[in-house]
């Protein structure tokens, strides 16, 4: 284990929602990790190793995945939502804190962080969306929920982002499928529904070999007041595992940087 970590302690165990990956320095800010559908706070381990120590990581693992596996999944992203919320409040007033979302995890900060501008809660001091298309141009020509369970399986083949040895063992397969159909379904289902848009810094990380649409990824300005910044990351939809030195690093650059990255929008036209 790196010396700098330290094993957390029952307070910080406490509450199932959230992973968070100790330090043995002083604590600056906070960046709260949303996973992809059908990942867990496991998606972010090690993370606290390739960020500064002043960072404390903490990975949302949500019911149905992970050390959760048997409690029922949250069937949508506004109940999902509306759980995180209570769970992540004591953690969002003493220090400042940013998040990143991958894929559905993106979708799940975005949505998150429109609830507490709208409460006037404490917001994040950056919002870092990766792997995602704007989610009011997603395209449902294959819905995950009207699929078979045969169907559903093969699909996730396709995607590549669920380990074989998970889908061809049908017991392991069986037994994480409720959590596996919840997450894949949660777009499906989700409106959105605010009326002033996003005032928070937006950063959107996107894959080179990705098969989102540029336009899907501009489309976040939609509802975000502020301009957008871009960055391409060398790898595929799941860069956030074959690429994870070079986004780590991205990462730790935004959140440690003390000019003002509003000022140089790195727009994806630029970047071809």
């Amino acid at each position: 284990m790196n010396a700098r970590l330290i094993i957390a302690d029952h307070r910080k165990a406490s509450n199932p929602w959230l992973v968070r990956q100790a330090r043995a320095s002083a604590v600056e800010q906070r960046l709260f990790c949303f996973p992809y559908a059908g990942g867990g706070a496991q998606v972010f381990q090690g993370w606290s190793d390739w960020l500064p120590p002043s960072i404390e990581v903490v990975a949302i693992q949500a019911p149905g995945k992970g050390t959760r596996l048997l409690e029922p999944p949250c069937a949508s992203v506004h109940a999902l939502c509306d759980e995180l919320l209570a769970a992540m409040s004591p953690l969002l007033r003493d220090k400042p804190f940013s998040f990143f979302g991958h894929s559905n995890g993106a979708l799940v900060a975005f949505e998150l962080s429109c609830r507490l501008q709208a409460r006037g809660l404490p917001q994040p001091r950056q919002l870092l969306l990766s792997a995602s298309p704007a989610p009011w141009t997603r395209d449902f020509e294959r819905p995950f929920s009207t699929m078979t369970d045969l169907e559903f399986k093969d699909a996730l083949k396709e995607l590549k982002g669920t380990p074989p040895e998970i889908l061809d063992q049908k017991d392991l397969f069986d037994l994480l499928l409720p959590g596996l159909r919840a997450d894949f379904s949660m777009p499906e289902t989700y409106q959105f529904g605010w009326q002033q848009k996003l005032m928070i810094q937006t950063h959107v990380f996107y894959g080179e070999y990705d098969e989102i649409t540029e336009q899907q990824i501009l489309s976040w300005q939609d509802h975000v007041s502020e301009a957008l910044t871009f960055q391409k990351i060398a790898g595929g939809h799941f860069f956030i595992h074959s690429h994870v030195e070079e986004l780590t690093t991205a990462i730790s650059g935004r959140l440690t940087s003390t000019r003002d990255l509003r000022a140089r929008p790195e727009m994806m036209n630029a970047q071809r």
